[in-house]
Formats: structure tokens, sequence, C-alpha cells
């Protein structure tokens, strides 16, 4: 059962290309469409955003972040029974050496091609969430919370 879970949060995280970031600083949240990308094994999403922007100002104060992922742009008019969502809790790793920029660089402009010269703009920065745990809803009623150490 949880192996197949597992699957379905990798696959759904590996097949969607955006997704919704939520920060918060002094009690403010903040929702961020954003494109990603992750590591082999699903436990680090990947963004780019300016330096100067609210979110990662927000992410510098509190590293507590939020990331949904849904299929709803795959699923349209066949209602919320067939939309999966994925809520992944985590905390932004501001420890990236340039080894590891130029890694999350590479992948997010193999995910994200007509974003390349974006992301290398001088003013970008990368940005790593380490997850630490999951909430998978099938529809409205179905959910399945897991520790990151359980997947």
């Amino acid at each position: 059962m949880e192996t197949d879970i597992r699957e379905k949060i990798n696959t759904l995280i590996k097949r969607q290309y955006r997704c919704v970031l939520a920060t918060s600083s002094e009690n403010r949240p903040l929702c961020s469409l954003m494109a990603y990308a992750s590591n082999a094994s699903c436990n680090e999403i990947y963004l780019m955003t300016l330096k100067n922007s609210r979110k990662y100002h927000n992410m510098c104060e509190n590293p507590a972040v939020s990331i949904l992922i849904d299929t709803r742009q795959d699923t349209p008019g066949l209602g919320q029974n067939e939309t999966m969502a994925l809520t992944l809790s985590g905390h932004f790793d501001r420890n990236i050496d340039d080894t590891e920029r130029g890694r999350i660089l590479k992948e997010l402009a193999r995910r994200h091609p007509e974003l390349k010269e974006f992301f290398e703009t001088p003013e970008m920065e990368p940005v790593k969430i380490i997850v630490t745990s999951c909430l998978l809803m099938e529809g409205p009623a179905k959910a399945h919370h897991m520790e990151f150490s359980d997947l």
C-alpha cells in the first residue's frame, strides 16, 4: 500500500511542471505560482526566484514552506473526484554551493527550457526545499498523510 502511494506521489511530482509555493512572514501568508523541478527521489524541490522578491525574503525569515502540486489541468471536466492534490511540507535550505547551484539550474532548465534564460539572469537565486511530509488527496475525501521518513 505505501509503495503504491509513494509511486503516485513521485509520479505526480515528476509529471507536473508548476506548483504553488506558500511562504509566510510576520503572520502574513503569500502564495506564488512557480515552475519547479525535483531530484530523482522527489525529496527535494527546486525553484528559482528573484533575490529581492517577497517570497525569498519570507523564506529567509521563516524557512517553513508548503507546496501544492495538483492534477486539475489533467482532469478538466471530470470533476473533483478525479483530481489529485499533493501538499508537500518542508523547509528552505539556503546552503547551496556553486556545484549544487549549477546542478539545480541544469535540472530546472531541462524541465523548463522556455525559462532557461530567465533562470540564468544574475538576479535569480536557486531555492532548494527539503520535503519533510506530504498529504496526497485523491478526490475530496481519500487522504494519505506520510512523514517523509515513511516515503
